[in-house]
C-alpha cells in the first residue's frame, strides 16, 4: 500500500471521527434546550398558578376584584373603575328646590269687555330618597267688570323612592272656589306608584291609593267623603329646550258609588332664554265633578300661556 493511499484513509477517517463527535454535540445542544423549555414553562404554571391564588386571597380580604392580565411582554394591573360621582343630598328641607314663577294676562275691549289673569309658583326637590313637588296657582276673572273667576290652589306630593321601580305616595291640596257650590275643599290620599318609564327623557307613573275630601262653605254639605285614587304622570323631554308634560287623576266616591271626581292638565314649557332663565308656558287644566251641586256644571276647563322665570 503506497504512503498517499494510507494518508487518504486517515483524512477519512478523522473526518468521520470529527463529524460523528460534531453531530452528538449538537444532540446534547439540542436535549439541554428542551430540558430549559420545559422548564421554564413548569415554573410559568407554577407562578401562575400561586398569583391567582394570592388574587383570590386579596378579593376576599378587601371585596374588591383586580384582574391582573399576564402577557409574554408585559404585564398590566387593570384597578377597579371609580364610581361615578353622585351629587350629595341637601343638608335641610329648605335646600335643593329648583322654582319655576309664571304669570298669565289675557284681555278683551270692545262689545265685551274680558280680563283673565293667572299666576302660579312651582317647586321640585329630587334626592336619592324622596322625589317633592309644591305648586300654587290663582286665577282670577271678569266680564263686562263683574267678577266671574276666583280659584287658588295650594297643592304637595311627595314620593318615597326604592330600589325598585316601586315607590310610595303622600299628597295634599287646597282648593278655593268662589264660583262653586263650595268655597273650601282639603284633599289627601296617599298610595303607591309604579315607573313604567324612567329614562333621561321620558317618564311615565302609576298611583294607586286611598284617600279623602272635605268640603266646606257655599251649600256644601260639609262631611267627610272618602275616596279613592286612580293617576298616571307623564312628562318628556321633547328638546334640550322643550318639555311636555300631563296628568290625569281618577277619584272615585266610597261614599256614593257613582261618583267621581276626574282631574286633567297639560302642558308645555320652553326655555326662551337660559342666562335669565326666561321661560314661555301654556296648557290647559281640566276638572270634572259628577256632583257639583245645584244650578252648577260637571265640567271646569282652564287655557293659560304666559312668562315664567327659573330661579
Amino acid at each position: 500500500m503506497s504512503m498517499n493511499r494510507m494518508n487518504q484513509k486517515n483524512r477519512a477517517a478523522m473526518i468521520f471521527i470529527a463529524a460523528g463527535i460534531a453531530n452528538t454535540s449538537f444532540a446534547a445542544d439540542n436535549t439541554t434546550a428542551l430540558e430549559r423549555l420545559e422548564s421554564a414553562r413548569i415554573a410559568f404554571e407554577n407562578a401562575k398558578a400561586e398569583l391567582e391564588t394570592a388574587q383570590a386571597e386579596v378579593a376576599a380580604l378587601t371585596g374588591t376584584e383586580i384582574a391582573v392580565v399576564t402577557t409574554a411582554q408585559t404585564t398590566n394591573r387593570i384597578q377597579p373603575e371609580e364610581e361615578a360621582d353622585v351629587p350629595a343630598d341637601p343638608s335641610s328641607w329648605s335646600d335643593g328646590w329648583e322654582w319655576t314663577a309664571n304669570v298669565g294676562i289675557n284681555g278683551a275691549s270692545g262689545n265685551t269687555e274680558n280680563l283673565s289673569a293667572r299666576a302660579a309658583l312651582a317647586g321640585q326637590r329630587n334626592t336619592s330618597k324622596y322625589e317633592t313637588s309644591l305648586s300654587l296657582s290663582y286665577i282670577y276673572g271678569t266680564t263686562d267688570s263683574d267678577k266671574t273667576t276666583s280659584r287658588g290652589e295650594i297643592a304637595i306630593n311627595n314620593d318615597w323612592l326604592t330600589d325598585s321601580k316601586w315607590r310610595y305616595f303622600a299628597q295634599g291640596k287646597y282648593e278655593y272656589e268662589e264660583f262653586q257650590s263650595w268655597e273650601h275643599r282639603l284633599s289627601g290620599a296617599f298610595g303607591v306608584g309604579y315607573e313604567f318609564i324612567n329614562d333621561d327623557k321620558t317618564t311615565l307613573i302609576g298611583r294607586a291609593g286611598l284617600g279623602g275630601s272635605y268640603e266646606s262653605g257655599g251649600t256644601a254639605d260639609e262631611e267627610f267623603i272618602p275616596e279613592g285614587l286612580l293617576g298616571l304622570d307623564w312628562t318628556h323631554q321633547y328638546s334640550e329646550n322643550t318639555k311636555l308634560a300631563a296628568s290625569t287623576t281618577y277619584y272615585p266616591s266610597f261614599d256614593d258609588f257613582g261618583e267621581f271626581r276626574w282631574n286633567n292638565s297639560a302642558g308645555i314649557e320652553v326655555i326662551m332664554d337660559k342666562e335669565s332663565g326666561m321661560t314661555l308656558n301654556a296648557g290647559l287644566e281640566h276638572r270634572h265633578d259628577s256632583q257639583p251641586g245645584s244650578g252648577f256644571k260637571p265640567n271646569d276647563v282652564n287655557y293659560y300661556m304666559g312668562l315664567g322665570w327659573k330661579f
